[in-house]
């Protein structure tokens, strides 16, 4: 199974997600590199305040087990999966 790791960046900086991914291919490591994205929009407290273009500069990098960029995940284009309804 292929292995990826994710980094956060923008044009200040490139965090490593902590955690390498093992999932089956290049749209696994994109669905979960969306998810990385939400959460972040989610816990970072003034992640509201940046400007749309403050917004458009962070990214979500998907990187394979020898350093390649695969894939890069806009964190505009990372939007909420839909979730299946609880019965």
């Amino acid at each position: 199974m292929p292995r990826y790791n994710l980094f956060l960046y923008n044009q200040y900086g490139r965090v490593r997600y902590p955690e390498t991914l093992d999932v089956p291919d290049v749209d696994a490591a994109q669905r979960v590199a969306r998810k990385v994205a939400n959460v972040f929009m989610e816990v970072v407290p003034y992640w509201k305040d940046l400007s749309a273009k403050q917004q458009d500069d962070f990214v979500v990098e998907i990187v394979d087990e020898a350093g390649g960029l695969v894939l890069t995940v806009p964190f505009s284009e990372a939007k909420p999966e839909p979730t299946e309804p609880v019965h």
